[in-house]
């Protein structure tokens, strides 16, 4: 996620440079053959263009707007995410009656709250379809982590394994049905987290809102000169060339953004949530591990 005011232009150049090198090669060949050559049948009318312009930006905001409403849910998303582990931390750590000369009962209820932070870590892991085992070996101990290797969906299988801890918890007489169904209702929301995570992961925009805007917008910016030259001769590729790039930065950020899951530096910053949720879930355990934050480099973070 970019933190910065101002946003690189290195970061859209690699992006967009091909396309407006071709074009302002276009654009100055236009206005060479225009003034010094008089091949003034190369003039287009402007006003049609403008209309096409107009029909341009409204088919670009929309996409713009579908792009950002996909991102803007993922961060409210792991938003809930956050509120909803500390929630589960909070009520297996209280609700949960545990006699301190138990050993088993209190590694139960601390389990609970450690697979908690593995299902943040393996749904980070899991959406950016990256190994999560290396982070759940340090969590949970090897015996543990290896025994989810054998799931394909290992934050799903976390969830079920809390939901088995807590039965047992029940079977020990550490927790009552009013309580079973408050951590039960918590358990749910991560369910429906992760799912609403997977289908943004998992559906894209419709293709023709990639490939459409682009052809429109290759097709504008071809004919922009032409519709400018006989108003601003040699000065036709310097206001082309603006134009184009507006037009292009702004079709490149919506699909920068559309998938937020991706590992970028337009993305959710799933790496600083996880890590943030895992600081604040020791503390709440005692457990004051010594974990930096993730902080942000060169105004973004991940």
């Amino acid at each position: 996620m970019i933190l910065r005011d101002s946003f690189p232009l290195k970061r859209i150049w690699p992006r967009t440079y091909k396309r407006l090198l071709v074009l302002l090669a276009f654009d100055c060949a236009v206005a060479v053959l225009y003034v010094f050559w008089d091949w003034h049948w190369l003039s287009l009318d402007a006003l049609p263009l403008g209309t096409l312009g107009s029909a341009l930006a409204i088919f670009l905001a929309f996409r713009a707007n579908a792009a950002y409403g996909r991102w803007w849910e993922a961060r409210q998303l792991w938003g809930q995410l956050v509120n909803t582990s500390r929630a589960l931390a909070r009520q297996a750590l209280t609700a949960l009656d545990v006699d301190p000369a138990d050993q088993r009962q209190v590694a139960l209820r601390t389990d609970v709250v450690l697979h908690q932070v593995a299902f943040v870590h393996a749904l980070r892991c899991h959406l950016r379809r990256q190994n999560p085992f290396p982070e759940l070996i340090g969590l949970l101990g090897r015996e543990d982590a290896d025994a989810l290797r054998a799931y394909g969906n290992v934050p799903n299988a976390l969830t079920l394994r809390v939901g088995e801890q807590l039965q047992e918890a029940r079977a020990l007489g550490m927790l009552d049905s009013l309580r079973w169904s408050a951590l039960d209702a918590s358990l749910t929301t991560l369910a429906n987290i992760q799912g609403a995570c997977e289908r943004i992961k998992n559906t894209p925009l419709p293709r023709q809102f990639s490939f459409l805007p682009r052809v429109l917008v290759d097709a504008f910016c071809w004919l922009v000169p032409l519709a400018l030259v006989s108003g601003l001769g040699m000065v036709t590729p310097v206001a082309s060339a603006l134009i184009s790039f507006t037009l292009i930065a702004i079709d490149t950020a919506s699909g920068a953004i559309e998938d937020p899951f991706e590992n970028t530096v337009n993305d959710t910053p799933m790496t600083a949530l996880s890590r943030s949720i895992e600081l604040t879930l020791r503390e709440m355990m005692d457990q004051r591990k010594p974990l930096p934050a993730v902080a942000a480099i060169d105004g973004f973070v991940y």
